[in-house]
């Protein structure tokens, strides 16, 4: 499917792609405009949906462009590093930050997943983002190395109340970060803020 899109040239795929992801972060899926996206491509309607079907099936290939890109540059990077966890999460915030900052449409349009709330394609990405999610920690936990945990507490309990609180902080991050763009956000601060908490943990649940 859409090879006649992968056909194009880098340059003026990535154009498209670009105008696509930024007109989607800014407005939404429904309020979202294919005009828009062309004139910002400097391509007609009709080539755009000659490409692709419908919106719906562009907002899709560009979810799955998105997942295809954080899996290769972010994700499969994570457990190879280590089998401690606080290493992987460590290595997991540094790999964001320079994922996020390579190709800043994608970080504004993966914050606008995370809030789409349109009905006509509620179902289909509450599927795929469970799908990213799963495929995440599956990258991040699995083979981990458990001796390093304090041994008066289950490991699988170490594991997820790590977790938990991490995934919490990242939450927590998103909100702070709010609208700013990914220019605006001083990833060396929210770095040393986030190592400060990943020792804390390790004080917590790993053996001294």
């Amino acid at each position: 499917m859409h090879k006649n899109f992968m056909g194009l040239k880098e340059e003026k795929r990535d154009i498209i792609i670009n105008s696509a992801l930024l007109e989607f972060a800014a407005k939404g899926y429904d309020l979202a405009s294919t005009n828009e996206m062309v004139k910002a491509a400097g391509i007609s309607k009709g080539a755009l949906f000659h490409y692709f079907v419908s919106k719906k099936d562009l907002f899709f290939f560009l979810c799955d462009f998105v997942f295809e890109v954080v899996s290769k540059e972010f994700y499969e990077q994570i457990g190879p590093c280590s089998g401690d966890l606080l290493i992987r999460y460590r290595r997991a915030a540094m790999l964001k930050g320079a994922v996020y900052q390579r190709h800043p449409p994608m970080f504004e349009f993966i914050k606008r997943l995370t809030v789409e709330k349109s009905p006509e394609i509620a179902a289909d990405l509450k599927e795929l983002l469970e799908k990213m999610i799963n495929y995440g920690y599956e990258c991040l936990l699995g083979n981990l190395d458990t001796s390093l945990f304090r041994q008066d507490v289950p490991s699988d309990k170490i594991r997820d109340l790590i977790s938990w609180a991490l995934e919490n902080y990242g939450n927590r991050s998103l909100e702070l970060i709010g609208e700013k763009k990914v220019v605006d956000i001083n990833i060396e601060a929210l770095n040393t803020d986030f190592n400060e908490y990943l020792e804390v943990l390790r004080k917590c649940f790993y053996k001294q």
